[in-house]
Order: structure tokens, then sequence, then C-alpha cells
């Protein structure tokens, strides 16, 4: 658990970094939440955040459970 934390964190941290440095004139999520965070934590972030972690888990559970579909009943 601790490994998947921290390799999360690794590449969602390196996908910020490279999308500021290429984005140019357009804004991304990242970059968006990025700047809001730095003026202040606003409703609109919190619900911004709360919809990707619920995104999140629905994948993540949505995967398990065909992955316990597949297996073989023995």
């Amino acid at each position: 658990v601790v490994a998947g934390f921290l390799l999360a964190f690794t590449f969602s941290f390196d996908d910020f970094i490279i999308a500021f440095f290429v984005a140019g004139a357009q804004t991304t999520l990242p970059i968006y939440v990025f700047a809001s965070i730095r003026r202040g934590v606003t409703p609109e972030i919190n619900a911004i955040a709360t919809i990707v972690l619920v995104a999140s888990i629905l994948l993540v559970v949505l995967a398990q459970w065909q992955l316990r579909q597949r297996k073989p009943s023995n």
C-alpha cells in the first residue's frame, strides 16, 4: 500500500511538472487546481478533488469486480 502511494505520488507530481512547462497559454486541470490552491482553497476545488477521487475509486472497484468475475470457480 505504501509503495503504491509513493508511486502514485511520484507519477502525479511528474505529470504536474510536465503539464506546467508544456501547457503554454492553455490552462490544464492540474495547473488550474494549483493556481486556485495558491489563492486559497475554494468549494470549487473541493468539488473537483471529490469528483476525481470518486472516479478513481469507482475505476478501482470496477476493475476488481471484473477480476473476480473472470476467476474460474474451482
